[in-house]
């Protein structure tokens, strides 16, 4: 643990031990008779919940998922709000304890636990004026929203603030509000208020309630293997058209991690290292409509070799676009062989390239100049670093070249300002002529191109390096 995260876990640690102090006085204060079998019941319910959460992958920014908010909300709906904040607290002690995580840990989630239901009891007793949640009206609705803003607030907040300090990645908070963090806090808070009336109001049936959050949390369950067995899937897939030929033998792999680097070198947010990993991969998934013997052509390809080679991006993008998973990726390889000066596949200029796909050509290129072909060796590392910067404004983006040099040669990035362009034009090779740059230089190699485009039936191998 460096540094940085000592003192954010010191500081956190802080403001748990001093909440769970106020915690203990309100609960010790307080004159309302707390039923035992109702609070023993949230504790170990919360506890059970806590034990059973879902991981999140976290190479792919996926945040973990547990029904345990559901039982921390429900006792602040139904107990003093110091009791509510030790029965959060004393659940995630007990369900992080069993699932064997690190002391750190332990004590970490669990004060985040008791400061976050505390501030949101706070909150909602303020707002709400019911005498008991037995029977609710239509002013439960702005009490329960607040608390759930304010419970979900701190809960973020902190684990943000670890996580940052932990990995030196940018401060991204909005990568756990993206829609189905939102859906998920939204069940949450809703399955809580269901709870607290069910608990009070009718007791008799909260075996039913029981049923349903069973199957909340397996058709969750389902639904991250699905997105799991998904992204194996693709991999699998990209590495058998890869396997194809031994020149190209795990290079999306290789493309997709050098593109999660530079991402993260900067300082984009986890959801775009993660979009740049899996672009990387999926990069040349089109190439499976390309024969093996166009694939190991050691020659020049013919003009009909040429224009089956030069459709693989979009083959690729067109395979991602439909699959909720990678639809967000197609941009980015669709257009990973455009250059800035307009010679690309398709022609788009540096004004309307997407700034991920000039994050793919970058890693790409490298990747290809860096690696043996058939009509030729790999450069070296600061040979392929030095060509990069000699093609900057032409075949590379201008800035983003000079920073993914400079992260290759271990300096420090300089700050980038990254535009977020417009969509592309839909201008596709099937309408329209279209002129493609040689990807040989007048005088050598053009190393935008990779095995593909290094084939093409313009230009010689005249001074290959």
């Amino acid at each position: 643990m460096n540094r940085a995260a000592k003192t954010v876990l010191a500081i956190a640690l802080t403001i748990s031990a001093a909440a769970a102090l106020i915690a203990i006085v309100l609960a010790t204060g307080t004159e309302e008779h707390v039923d035992p079998q109702l609070w023993i019941g949230l504790l170990f319910g919360g506890a059970l919940m806590e034990l059973a959460t879902i991981p999140g992958d976290e190479e792919e920014a996926e945040h973990p998922f547990s029904l345990a908010t559901s039982f921390h909300l429900a006792a602040i709906m139904l107990l003093p709000g110091g009791w509510a904040a030790l029965i959060a607290g004393g659940a995630t002690l007990l369900g992080e304890t069993a699932r064997r995580k690190s002391l750190i840990r332990i004590a970490f989630n669990t004060g985040v636990a008791i400061t976050a239901t505390l501030a949101a009891s706070q909150v909602f007793t303020g707002l709400y004026q019911g005498e008991t949640i037995r029977n609710p009206g239509w002013d439960i609705y702005i009490p329960v929203t607040a608390m759930l803003i304010v419970y979900v607030a701190f809960t973020v907040f902190a684990i943000e603030a670890i996580s940052t300090a932990s990995t030196g990645n940018r401060w991204d908070v909005m990568s756990w509000v993206k829609r189905p963090e939102l859906v998920s806090y939204l069940m949450e808070g809703c399955l809580a208020v269901v709870l607290a009336v069910l608990i009070k109001a009718a007791p008799q049936v909260l075996a039913f309630a029981i049923i349903l959050l069973g199957a909340v949390f397996l058709s969750m369950k389902r639904h991250r293997a699905l997105r799991r067995e998904t992204r194996q899937t693709l991999k699998a897939l990209a590495a058998a058209v890869d396997a194809r030929d031994p020149y190209t033998a795990e290079h999306s792999e290789r493309v997709g991690q050098l593109a999660a680097r530079f991402t993260e070198a900067l300082q984009m947010s986890v959801k775009d290292i993660s979009d740049a990993r899996w672009a990387g991969r999926m990069h040349d998934l089109g190439k499976v409509v390309v024969d093996n013997s166009i694939l190991h052509k050691a020659g020049a390809l013919d003009e009909r070799e040429w224009e089956l080679m030069r459709s693989h991006p979009n083959v690729s993008a067109d395979l991602l676009q439909p699959l909720s998973l990678t639809s967000d990726l197609a941009p980015a390889i669709r257009y990973h062989h455009e250059r800035p000066d307009g010679l690309g596949y398709y022609g788009l200029t540096l004004e309307n390239m997407p700034v991920e796909a000039a994050i793919i050509t970058l890693a790409d290129s490298y990747d290809a100049m860096t690696t043996n072909r058939p009509y030729r060796s790999a450069m070296t590392h600061e040979a392929a670093c030095n060509r990069i910067e000699e093609c900057l404004g032409t075949q590379f983006h201008p800035v983003l070249g000079k920073a993914f040099v400079q992260m290759l040669r271990g300096e420090t990035v300089d700050p980038v300002e990254l535009p977020r362009n417009s969509s592309p034009p839909r201008r596709w090779f099937w309408q329209r002529k279209v002129t493609v740059a040689s990807p040989f230089l007048d005088d050598g190699w053009q190393p935008t191109s990779a095995l593909d485009a290094e084939k093409s039936t313009k230009g010689t191998h005249s001074l290959i390096p």
